[in-house]
C-alpha cells in the first residue's frame, strides 16, 4: 500500500480511529482515578575513606569507596536495615517496607539515594531518612570506621505533589495506545474488507477507464428517470458526462451497440441503461433501447410501456421486428423494445444467430443500441451479447453491496469470450462533503422562470389585502 492509500484508510475509517482513541483516553483516565497517589522522598548518603597524603593514596582511596558503595546500596534494602529502620518508626513490620524503599548509586560517585514511596508524604520522608540512619548504622558495625565514614548528606523531606500516578503520561499513553489500536483495526478491517465501497476499489480491481460516476440520491426511487426531475440536477449532467465519454469508445465510427450489465443483480444497471438511452436520444442520435434481460425485466415498467410484446417474440419469429419496437418520449425520439413474455430458454435465445443477425438490423437502422442485459454471474447472456456487440459498460455500485472478487470475475466473464470492456459506471458513491459539483448552473431563462412561478404562487397566497 502507498502512502495515498493509508491515507485513504484514514478518511473512510476515522470515525473508528477517534473512537477508539476516545476509549483508550478513557480508560486511562479511569485508571488514573482508582491509583492512590503516591509520594516519594529521598535522603543521600556520602561515603568517604580515609587516604594517605599522597595522590596515589588518594586514588587508591576513591576507588576503594567507589566499590564500598555498591555493597552498601544492597544493604540499605536488607532485612536487617529495614526492620530496624520500621523500629525506630513504630510499624508492625520491615518486610512492609521492602516495596517502599529503593537504594541507588549514581554511577562514577560516592553518593547513595534512598528513596522511599507513601500515600503519606511525612512517612515517605521518615522512612527514607530512617533507612538512612539505620544504614549508617550496620556499615558501622561491620566496616572500620577509621577508614569508611558514612554521612547523610541531605535529609528527605516531605513532597509537595505526588509522584505517581502521572496523569499528563497516563492520558497520552491511553490516547497513543487508542489511537494506534484505533489504526491496526481501521487498516485490518479494510484488508479483509473486500466490498466495493469507493471509486479507488474500482480503479483498483479493473483496468477499464471510468465512463462516469453517479452519487448516491435517495430521490432515484420516486424519480428512476432524469426526465421526470430537473433536467438540469446534478445526476442529469453525470449522464451527459457518460453519454460523451460513451462516443469516445467508438473508434472504429459507425453504428455502436453497447450492452449494459452489472456483476449481480441490484447494482442499477436498467437505471443507467434507460437514462443513458434517453440522454442519447436527446443529444440527436438515432437510438434503440432493447430490454435483453428476459428472466426479470424492468424497461417496460421504468418507461411505462407495454412489455408482453418484445424481444423474445421476436427471437421467436412470433411478430416482426418493425411491430415490436415502440417509441417513447416526445416525438418518439427514443425507440424501446422491451423483453417480451416470458421464456423458457432464454439463454439459447440470446445466443442463437438469430440474435447476433437481429443486432446487425439494429445496426443498419439505428447509430446507438443499447442493450439491458443480465448480471454477469449469475447468468452467461450477457457476455455472449457482449461479444456480438461493441462492448459492454459494466455498472458498479459502490454502497458496499458488491465484492471487488465478484467485479474482477464479471471482468473475466467478458474477456473469456473476448468481448470488449468499454468501461466502467460506477454508482451510489457516497457524496463528498466539499463537492463543487452542485453549483446551479442552469440556463438563465429558465432560472428566471422558476423565480416568477415562485413569486406568482406566494402572491396567490396572500390574502386580496396584502396583494392590493
Amino acid at each position: 500500500m502507498e502512502l495515498k492509500d493509508y491515507l485513504r484508510v484514514v478518511r473512510r475509517r476515522w470515525i473508528s480511529i477517534v473512537a477508539a482513541m476516545l476509549i483508550g483516553l478513557g480508560i486511562a483516565a479511569g485508571y488514573t482515578l482508582t491509583q492512590t497517589p503516591q509520594f516519594q522522598a529521598k535522603s543521600q548518603l556520602f561515603v568517604s575513606v580515609k587516604a594517605g597524603a599522597s595522590a596515589a593514596d588518594v586514588s587508591q582511596g576513591n576507588a576503594f569507596a567507589e566499590k564500598r558503595v555498591t555493597s552498601y546500596v544492597s544493604l540499605a534494602t536488607s532485612p536487617r536495615v529495614l526492620q530496624s529502620a520500621a523500629q525506630e518508626l513504630r510499624l508492625d513490620d520491615g518486610r512492609a517496607l521492602a516495596g517502599k524503599v529503593a537504594a541507588t548509586s549514581p554511577a562514577q560517585t560516592v553518593l547513595i539515594n534512598i528513596t522511599a514511596s507513601d500515600s503519606n508524604p511525612e512517612l515517605a520522608a521518615d522512612i527514607a531518612n530512617a533507612v538512612a540512619t539505620e544504614l549508617i548504622a550496620a556499615v558501622n558495625q561491620v566496616e572500620d570506621v577509621s577508614i569508611v565514614h558514612l554521612s547523610i548528606f541531605e535529609q528527605a523531606t516531605p513532597a509537595s505533589a505526588p509522584s505517581s500516578p502521572n496523569v499528563p503520561i497516563n492520558l497520552a499513553l491511553g490516547a497513543l495506545l487508542g489511537l494506534l489500536t484505533g489504526a491496526i483495526y481501521a487498516l485490518l478491517r479494510e484488508l479483509l474488507d473486500t466490498r466495493v465501497r469507493s471509486l479507488e476499489d474500482v480503479e483498483r480491481t479493473v483496468s477499464a477507464g471510468v465512463l462516469g460516476t453517479f452519487s448516491a440520491d435517495a430521490s432515484v426511487e420516486s424519480e428512476p428517470l432524469v426526465t421526470q426531475g430537473d433536467q438540469f440536477s446534478h445526476r442529469a449532467e453525470s449522464f451527459r458526462q457518460l453519454r460523451t465519454h460513451l462516443q469516445f469508445t467508438n473508434l472504429d465510427g459507425g453504428a455502436q451497440t453497447v450492452v449494459v450489465s452489472s456483476a449481480i443483480a441490484g447494482e442499477g444497471k436498467t437505471s443507467t441503461a434507460v437514462n443513458l438511452a434517453i440522454m442519447l436520444a436527446e443529444g440527436g442520435n438515432r437510438v434503440l433501447l432493447v430490454d435483453a434481460d428476459l428472466r426479470r425485466p424492468r424497461v417496460a415498467k421504468a418507461l411505462g410501456i407495454e412489455g408482453s410484446i418484445g424481444l423474445s417474440g421476436v427471437l421467436s419469429h412470433a411478430i416482426e421486428l418493425e411491430d415490436a419496437i415502440q417509441p417513447w418520449g416526445r416525438g418518439g425520439a427514443l425507440h424501446v423494445l422491451a423483453s417480451g413474455r416470458t421464456a423458457p430458454n432464454p439463454s439459447e435465445l440470446l445466443g442463437s444467430s438469430t440474435m447476433a443477425k437481429l443486432i446487425n438490423r439494429f445496426e443498419d437502422s439505428y447509430e446507438v443500441v443499447i442493450i439491458d442485459a443480465p448480471p454477469l454471474l449469475p447468468v452467461t447472456d450477457p457476455a455472449v451479447l457482449g461479444s456480438m456487440s461493441s462492448g459492454v459498460v459494466l455498472v458498479v455500485s459502490a454502497d458496499g453491496r458488491t465484492n471487488r472478487a465478484d467485479v474482477a470475475q464479471a471482468v473475466a466473464n467478458l474477456e473469456s469470450v473476448k468481448a470488449r470492456l468499454l468501461g466502467v459506471v460506477v454508482n451510489r458513491l457516497e457524496k463528498p462533503a466539499n463537492s463543487h459539483a452542485y453549483y446551479d448552473y442552469r440556463p438563465e431563462s429558465q432560472e428566471f422562470a422558476e423565480r416568477e412561478k415562485s413569486s406568482l404562487r406566494q402572491n396567490a397566497l396572500r390574502p386580496r389585502a396584502q396583494r392590493n
